[in-house]
């Protein structure tokens, strides 16, 4: 059966859009102010890389930490009405998904930034190495 032709799905469908849709346009606010909370406990970009990526590296965790997003009438939601659990399913694993490929992005960008720190001493221990002749 066609889901698009039902028009019960349809509006299921806009409805949990609409849910997705109000959950991002909160998340950059939440965002920013989860990193003005951790400069102001005087964390530094490394520190708040291994709290993000590591701490919250889980993502059960992630979802906990994501819940604060949430006001205390979505958290009741979250447990009586369907399509709102269903579209807050779907933002956190859109933004697992985003955070993973951050998390992928990072570490690719640090193999590549360890090979090339190879490539450079063993390309540098030859000249470095060699003695100077002196005419």
């Amino acid at each position: 059966m066609n889901h698009t032709s039902n028009p019960a799905r349809k509006n299921e469908d806009s409805t949990v859009s609409h849910y997705i849709g109000e959950l991002q346009q909160r998340q950059p606010a939440f965002a920013r102010a989860q990193e003005q909370e951790m400069r102001v406990m005087k964390h530094d970009v490394f520190a708040r890389l291994f709290s993000e990526y590591v701490v919250f590296g889980e993502k059960s965790a992630f979802e906990s930490m994501m819940r604060g997003i949430l006001t205390d009438a979505e958290r009741q939601r979250l447990q009586t009405d369907e399509k709102f659990t269903r579209a807050w399913q779907i933002f956190v694993d859109l933004c697992w998904l985003k955070k993973q490929l951050i998390r992928g992005a990072l570490v690719l960008a640090g193999l590549l930034l360890a090979f090339g720190a190879v490539l450079f001493f063993v390309w540098a221990l030859p000249h470095i190495a060699t003695p100077a002749s002196h005419p």
